[in-house]
């Protein structure tokens, strides 16, 4: 008996994740073309000449959208499944970007970059409450013991992936720029298009993008609907009102709390400029961009298997703490950069890679690992609404207090190089709270890295 309930548990296991990967295909190649955070919405942004407080807005925007996340909880306070809620919800914010390019028909560009930040409002709202409902789907389906190398081996496919669809959109995107090397031109000529790629052009291919992503990720929902879900375990009667004041009563979850407010107060200083400096200031392509973004997401397919196996032995905190360190240390980097000047950030996208990786699956798992058994739902959706709000105020006071260059000795530093530098500050001064952090299965770091020292050199005697 216990054998058949092994096979059918490793078979629901399986489906699951072979169901998760296919869906997270399509949500990641929508989400690299057609979601905040993407190079190509900032691209559009900057055709339509927005501002430093524009991009702000939008970074802000990408954060805010975390305070629909406990209306998940609302929605499916009193439901039977949770799968169609799910499915309908993230469909209507998907939909919502087909419309971005109408932007661009906008006679004054400050309107369309309103209408901009209006949709993306409303679609990264919807998405993000989505993405609470399925976040407790998910948690009913795989045990804790595996959740890290479950979400590792998944990023893992779906940024590989993803990452190849936008090298082609980018590849293609800047056909249209007025410098052309021998090879765009010739491959322009192969496909006899030399009246199509032209700059006036640009702009409306971006809007075709913009709706090919969405039906991408429509299309997405379908396999999402053919995933697996377990019957809710039936919990005693609660008024809503408890369920939401349930975690702050929880110490450990306070203190997480704090951690994580402070944490993304450091990631949201700097978050609207990445895109926008290497565009404008440093003068680098759309491609260049994505020849960065290959290097990263290259150290962290590399990496993912790592964290998945160290996170599940040592704990998420002992992960966090190897994150908040290069985490640091990152925005340090760009600091050396200038136009012309900037091939210290390939070294930075690989650290940064590497660490992303880590904090990805952490941010995720590290909830859930400290939520009660059968409240995590309610505790990632308040988590996520609260870390949310922390780090929109310090991306939208990035706009707000915008600064002037600073000069140091010879060197001068760009008005974004002053608001990098302090983000990697915050950042490792985020070690403070997450020192206070329990959590039950948490190895001490140097003991980890110890055995991680002796497992290597074990492995390379065994060689």
């Amino acid at each position: 008996m216990r054998n058949i309930d092994k096979k059918q548990k490793h078979s629901r296991l399986r489906i699951s994740f072979q169901t998760s990967v296919t869906e997270g295909i399509f949500a990641q190649i929508y989400g690299n073309l057609s979601a905040i955070g993407s190079s190509f919405i900032v691209k559009l942004m900057v055709i339509l000449g927005a501002s430093p407080m524009h991009y702000s807005l939008l970074s802000a925007i990408g954060q805010v959208s975390a305070l629909w996340q406990p209306l998940g909880v609302a929605i499916t306070h009193k439901l039977k499944e949770r799968k169609s809620a799910c499915i309908k919800i993230t469909a209507i914010g998907r939909f919502l970007t087909i419309f971005l390019g109408l932007s661009l028909l906008f006679n004054n560009h400050l309107q369309g970059i309103w209408f901009v930040l209006i949709l993306l409002f409303f679609s990264a709202g919807l998405q993000s409450l989505g993405a609470n409902i399925w976040i407790a789907w998910i948690s009913d389906l795989i045990p804790l013991s595996i959740r890290g190398r479950f979400f590792s081996k998944r990023n893992q496919i779906l940024i590989g992936i993803g990452l190849i669809v936008s090298y082609i959109v980018s590849f293609h995107i800047d056909l249209f720029e007025s410098a052309k090397g021998a090879f765009k031109l010739g491959y322009i000529k192969l496909l006899r298009a030399e009246k199509f790629f032209l700059p006036q052009n640009q702009p409306w291919f971006l809007a075709g993008v913009f709706v090919f992503a969405s039906l991408i990720g429509l299309i997405g929902l379908f396999f999402l609907n053919r995933q697996p879900e377990r019957p809710l375990r039936p919990v005693p009667e609660q008024r809503l009102r408890e369920r939401y004041s349930a975690p702050f009563k929880d110490k450990n979850f306070r203190l997480l709390s704090v951690f994580g407010i402070w944490w993304m107060l450091a990631i949201g200083v700097g978050s609207p400029f990445w895109g926008p400096f290497m565009m404008k200031k440093l003068s680098m392509s759309l491609f260049e961009i994505q020849i960065y973004n290959t290097l990263s997401v290259f150290s962290s397919l590399l990496s993912y298997q790592f964290w998945g196996r160290f996170i599940d032995k040592n704990g998420n905190k002992t992960a966090m703490q190897i994150c908040i360190a290069l985490g640091g240390l990152n925005p340090m980097l760009w600091l050396f950069t200038s136009a012309g000047n900037y091939s210290i950030l390939w070294l930075e996208a690989l650290s940064s890679g590497f660490m992303w990786a880590g904090a990805g699956i952490i941010t995720t798992n590290f909830i859930l690992s400290v939520a009660e058994k059968g409240k995590e739902q309610v505790y990632s959706g308040i988590y996520g609404a609260i870390t949310g709000l922390a780090m929109m105020f310090s991306t939208l006071a990035c706009g707000i207090f915008y600064p002037s260059s600073l000069t140091i000795g010879k060197r001068i530093l760009e008005p974004e190089q002053v608001i990098f530098g302090v983000g990697g500050i915050m950042r490792w001064l985020s070690f403070i709270p997450l020192f206070f952090v329990v959590e039950k299965r948490t190895v001490p770091l140097p003991k980890a890295l110890l055995s991680l020292f002796r497992e290597k050199t074990d492995k390379s005697l065994k060689k």
